[in-house]
């Protein structure tokens, strides 16, 4: 559908061949014959004045180009001339198209950033060029996920290149007082690494000024671990300095979950905290393959990825989550499903911690988590069954554990906990944006 037809504005001025300026009349109030009329527009463009139909000057400039937004404004505003209303609306209308166009491309551009910046400090570390080639090619998820291992790696180097001179500095980039490090100088590096970055510590109820409650990381000394969203750094902070109130109750009721949550997964999670963090990737997990499987079955990819025409790649990689730069050739296509496929491979090992996944699915997944793992159609649909498997067990457990915790739980703790089923949608045709990308 074209930019007038949009609109609507030929329907206002839509005239006849035989017409012309038919809106001409003769000092008696009668239409001019065709020859007058053409001779009045003769006229009025020997003498500067502007003849041409509303109908004329819109197509005119939807003619000279519609692709940019000062050109889709020229057409609004001169629709506007003759309907206020409808011009008015489009100018909103591409407006916020605009608008949405410029925040997009901010993003793409901090997300662009934000690989640049993780590509350097991984080989400042000595860091593979594997990763490297992941970050180019990772889901922001995945890059997160990415800036913590380099985040813990660039402690590590300090620690161990800088000795107790590294170990200081890395604990006061942490929040922590030097009489503070001073007695965790019995730790070994590694185990000090992992006390900075919250990963020895207790899981605390918490309640804010506003007295809304939440889990937090706490250390020996009372302290709150929150992480900083622009850089990832996790920092030691009081809990006073951040109004925050211990929840006994609510912790003991957390303590026992994270029992039950050990039991139920042989000791893979000791976390109800981690164990629902894992619950919700189980159940974006279920989302993402789902839309996949029904690319799949709408038979646009069959054999090798990596051989197939550029339509059922895109097609493919757009359904497993693929945007922007992921989607604008073959190629980027190609290497976001292998990098899908290595984290869907890793979301397994993850979520096989308790649930039981036989030998033969977990070595496919330490394939795909490898990278080793050949882009066929049979594999691709074996690892997504492998992983909706492990992801509903993992949901059974987190659910299992949830019930218990909602005995004794608060109703103002159990929202941070709760994970919302998943619900197939069932077999449906392609989306309209998957659907652009198949040849008519």
């Amino acid at each position: 559908m074209g930019l007038l037809d949009r609109i609507g504005a030929f329907e206002r001025y839509k005239v006849s061949p035989t017409q012309g300026t038919s809106g001409l009349m003769t000092g008696a109030g009668r239409p001019m014959s065709p020859f007058a009329q053409q001779a009045a527009r003769n006229i009025g463009g020997a003498l500067g004045m502007d003849m041409r139909t509303p109908q004329e000057r819109l197509g005119e400039l939807v003619s000279k180009g519609t692709g940019t937004f000062e050109e889709k404004m020229q057409v609004a505003q001169e629709l506007a001339k003759t309907d206020p209303v409808r011009g008015l609306q489009l100018m909103e209308s591409f407006k916020a198209e605009e608008a949405k166009k410029q925040l997009k491309a901010a993003d793409n551009e901090r997300q662009q950033r934000f690989r640049t910046s993780l590509i350097s400090r991984n080989e400042a570390i000595g860091g593979s060029e594997a990763r490297a080639d992941t970050i180019a090619d990772a889901t922001p998820e995945m890059l997160l996920d990415i800036r913590k291992e380099i985040l813990s790696e660039e402690r590590e180097a300090a620690l161990k290149n800088r000795g107790k001179q590294g170990r200081f500095a890395v604990g006061k980039a942490a929040g922590l007082t030097e009489d503070q490090i001073r007695q965790y100088s019995g730790l070994e590096d590694e185990q000090f690494a992992k006390v900075i970055s919250a990963q020895e510590a207790d899981d605390v109820m918490m309640k804010n000024a506003q007295g809304n409650l939440a889990t937090y990381r706490v250390n020996k000394f009372g302290m709150v671990n929150v992480v900083d969203p622009e850089t990832g750094v996790n920092k030691w902070a009081r809990a006073e300095d951040l109004g925050l109130l211990q929840a006994p109750k609510e912790t003991r009721a957390l303590n026992q979950a994270g029992e039950l949550s050990s039991a139920l997964t042989k000791a893979g999670v000791t976390s109800f905290v981690d164990l629902t963090g894992q619950a919700r990737t189980a159940n974006s997990t279920l989302v993402t393959n789902e839309e996949g499987r029904k690319i799949l079955d709408e038979g646009v990819f069959v054999g090798s990825l990596l051989a197939a025409p550029v339509n059922e790649v895109l097609l493919v990689a757009k359904a497993f989550g693929a945007e922007g730069e992921a989607v604008e050739n073959a190629e980027n296509a190609q290497r976001f499903m292998a990098t899908r496929v290595v984290e869907i491979g890793n979301a397994i090992k993850m979520f096989g911690s308790g649930t039981g996944l036989s030998d033969k699915d977990a070595a496919l997944a330490a394939s795909a988590a490898a990278g080793k793992m050949d882009l066929t159609e049979e594999n691709i649909r074996e690892l997504m069954r492998i992983s909706d498997e492990a992801a509903r067990k993992k949901l059974d457990i987190h659910k299992q554990v949830y019930d218990s915790y909602s005995e004794t739980a608060t109703p103002s703790s159990l929202a941070a906990f709760k994970v919302e089923p998943f619900a197939p949608t069932g077999p449906i045709s392609l989306n309209s944006t998957a659907a652009g990308f198949i040849p008519q």
